[in-house]
């Protein structure tokens, strides 16, 4: 392995590992937050987060283990296209459901924690945004954070439309709208981890 590779993988490694780190310590505040407050909101999107810890980590497996098993990481970085997929179907099907029956939007503590949410998801996808093109994995992370930033804005900007026009339908329009932006760039990922892994393979 090359000095400039070993850097860039070191540099990667690390940057994953504060990213983990700040997530998870947000999940876990989320979660003691919405038990305190008797909010499933919260505690339910605490496990949402917490699936961006685990698409982190294996970002971070997949690039320690990139040189010595680079099929497994090419493995890994089809899981993690799948992971998104699944995140954004997953948003997209909570959207139709508020259409079909339209929910209150939280509260001030549940706004608050949103807000921090958009902070804490907005500043990682920042972090890896830098680095989306080094490699498949990062750019999965990169684009799952970027989601559930985009799901935290929607959130509070359709609950201050709703407040001021009374339009319940905004926020599940929000949530289609995130799903349809993300999943372009997902099906590609997608694309690009499977032609990786034949790549690797045909070696």
């Amino acid at each position: 392995m090359s000095h400039t590779h070993h850097h860039t993988s070191s540099r990667l490694s690390r940057t994953l590992i504060v990213c983990s780190a700040v997530n998870f310590a947000y999940v876990i505040a989320e979660a003691a937050v919405g038990l305190a407050a008797g909010s499933a909101g919260l505690v339910s999107d605490a496990g949402h987060n917490m699936s961006d810890v685990l698409t982190l980590l294996i970002s971070l497996a997949a690039i320690r283990i990139a040189a010595t098993y680079p099929r497994r990481a090419a493995w890994l970085s089809i899981l993690n296209a799948l992971l998104l997929i699944a995140a954004v179907a997953l948003i997209a099907v909570e959207g139709i459901c508020k259409i079909v029956n339209p929910e209150p939007v939280g509260g001030g503590v549940i706004a608050v924690t949103a807000g921090i949410g958009i902070v804490v998801n907005g500043v990682t996808a920042w972090i890896l945004m830098k680095d989306r093109n080094e490699d498949t994995n990062i750019r999965a992370s990169f684009l799952h954070m970027l989601s559930d930033t985009l799901v935290s804005v929607g959130v509070l900007v359709s609950g201050l439309v709703i407040s001021r026009t009374g339009l319940s339908i905004i926020d599940p329009l929000i949530s289609l709208a995130v799903a349809v932006i993300i999943l372009v760039p997902a099906l590609r990922l997608l694309k690009e981890s499977v032609e990786q892994y034949r790549a690797v393979s045909a070696r």
